[in-house]
């Protein structure tokens, strides 16, 4: 396997490497994105991509009384992330193998759902937002955060198998799986966040 690939699919002692070096760069976008959700005691969060776990452990602290799961398509990543969260593991923290094109989770079981410097790597983005979108609580939220949105970035050519998309394609994509209420937030360092609502139909 290709150095690079690591990115998309962390496997064996490179991708332990991988991941613990993702969950030390990642933190600081992590945080600034998850304070841009109105976290409830009892939010029940999907992390998609959850890497080294970081992440679930941030939102099972945010909210004491929900639950907090994850989805990876790496078995190295389901390890670590249940390595990390092993403290609250059948309780409150569920973590599984799988795709972001087929989440094995019920439908609107969640109400909120992040990505966290994921996307690029997800072969069929329009069937995984679809999926998102059914497993989303009404007025549930989806939350794409990414460091790289110019598809011009150097990353497009040293990453095996990477898309980068626009906020614009982002939204497009939100849209056409059904959300609504789309923004585009961006700090400082132009990393951004894509917000989207599942509204309730009447």
């Amino acid at each position: 396997m290709g150095l690079t690939r690591n990115f998309s699919n962390p496997k064996g002692f490179i991708g332990k490497v991988f991941l613990a070096s993702m969950n030390a760069t990642h933190t600081p976008i992590s945080k600034w994105a998850l304070k841009k959700y109105d976290w409830k005691p009892d939010t029940a969060a999907l992390d998609i991509g959850c890497g080294g776990g970081m992440n679930i452990k941030r939102m099972l602290k945010l909210s004491p009384n929900g639950i907090a799961a994850g989805v990876d398509v790496s078995e190295e990543s389901v390890k670590k992330s249940m390595q990390i969260n092993r403290k609250y593991l059948g309780t409150r923290c569920f973590i599984k193998h799988g795709s972001a094109d087929n989440i094995p989770f019920e439908s609107d079981c969640f109400d909120v759902v992040t990505a966290f410097e994921t996307i690029y790597f997800w072969g069929n983005l329009q069937k995984a937002f679809n999926e998102i979108f059914r497993v989303l609580k009404n007025d549930g939220t989806f939350m794409a955060v990414c460091e790289l949105s110019d598809s011009k970035s150097a990353w497009g050519k040293m990453v095996e198998n990477i898309r980068i998309y626009t906020p614009e394609q982002l939204s497009q994509y939100m849209s056409d799986a059904g959300f609504t209420d789309i923004t585009v937030l961006k700090n400082k360092s132009g990393r951004m966040c894509v917000c989207a609502k599942k509204k309730a139909v009447i």
